[in-house]
């Protein structure tokens, strides 16, 4: 603290001059909320840490460079957008107390962040334990029945994770082109099918402890299963695994093993065979939004459990449409560009 003269009266200032803070006041768990006009306020999970006194980021456990100096922090965020582009969301804040407070540009593909109306909007992140806790036990599970249509702009869609040395070979010889499973009409798993934008309906079973979820997406269904603690013995491996779920506190917590060999993302990162994934439901206090949050368990391929999120609105109204895929086209292609035996040679890489 400084005392600086008056001149005209010769009086006092008090002048208050905060600390300048060090990385480690910068280490924690937090709750990272990105605020941009005409969209959904929507969060990630921002951890970080210090190696030999270097600050290390992850955003919904992803890999993000960041800068440190004094109170000022800067985040470098890669994602995608909806058509598959990567672009690097740049944050800048500063720390204040308890809660870190910037702005948020778009590097890369600019009409990205002009589509979500980002470039200039505000961020912020609360420490972990500072978040409210939800409070969900005024719902039942009938309440989770009907139509949900999927909110755009309230995941940040973290492009990089934080891959094995194994996982790390697979994605550098991956070719989207060759390799990507929804371009000849396959399936493309879980993570894509659950978290994709197109609407899906819940059906509610309680009698036959069941859901059943069918989404639009490749006109994938999914059956998860509310009474049973254990897989069944001899249950083939497939893109959609076996799904068992558990009603806790208003939410519904489902696990899902038994996956077959798929990719998570855009950029072929890999799903094990041996993987485990955990999706929480919930919805907001008029039961009209509904919020997912997915981890990925997969120590095979990933450092970090990647972290996808997720939100709908309910409209019972809305149709379930018919999901044209046509493999042929993607065959006639390959075979116009003369590249059908490289197709063939690159088996090893469509699980």
């Amino acid at each position: 603290m400084r005392l600086l003269p008056l001149a005209a009266t010769g009086a006092l200032i008090v002048c208050v001059q905060s600390a300048a803070a060090s990385p480690e006041d910068f280490v924690g768990s937090w709750m990272l909320t990105i605020d941009a006009p005409n969209v959904v306020a929507y969060s990630a999970r921002l951890d970080i840490e210090t190696d030999s006194g270097a600050a290390e980021a992850y955003v919904e456990n992803g890999p993000a460079p960041i800068v440190i100096s004094g109170n000022d922090i800067e985040l470098r965020v890669d994602a995608r957008d909806r058509q598959g582009f990567r672009f690097v969301r740049v944050l800048t804040g500063t720390l204040k107390g308890r809660e870190i407070n910037g702005s948020l540009q778009a590097d890369g593909v600019l009409e990205t962040a002009a589509e979500h109306g980002e470039n200039g909007s505000s961020w912020s992140a609360v420490r972990l334990e500072d978040v409210p806790a939800r409070d969900s036990s005024a719902f039942i599970l009938r309440d989770y029945d009907g139509t949900w249509v999927g909110i755009r702009g309230v995941d940040v869609r973290k492009y990089s994770m934080a891959l094995t040395e194994q996982a790390a070979r697979w994605v550098d010889a991956y070719d989207a082109r060759m390799d990507e499973p929804q371009k000849r009409c396959v399936s493309p798993g879980l993570v894509a099918a659950a978290t994709w934008i197109f609407p899906f309906e819940m059906i509610v079973s309680e009698e036959r402890g069941r859901l059943t979820l069918l989404y639009e997406a490749f006109g994938l269904s999914r059956r998860v299963h509310m009474s049973q603690t254990e897989d069944p013995e001899f249950y083939p491996e497939s893109s959609m695994g076996y799904s068992r779920g558990r009603f806790i506190d208003g939410e519904i917590e489902i696990e899902t093993t038994l996956l077959a060999a798929s990719t998570r993302d855009f950029n072929g990162e890999p799903v094990g065979d041996n993987a485990r994934i955990v999706e929480r439901y919930f919805l907001t206090e008029d039961g009209d939004r509904l919020n997912m949050l997915m981890t990925l368990h997969d120590p095979d391929n990933y450092l970090r459990p990647p972290i996808r999120r997720r939100a709908w609105e309910r409209n019972d109204s809305a149709l379930i449409l018919p999901f044209e895929c046509d493999p042929d086209s993607f065959f006639r292609q390959l075979h116009t560009e003369g590249r059908m035996q490289e197709y063939i040679d690159r088996a090893h890489m469509r699980p």
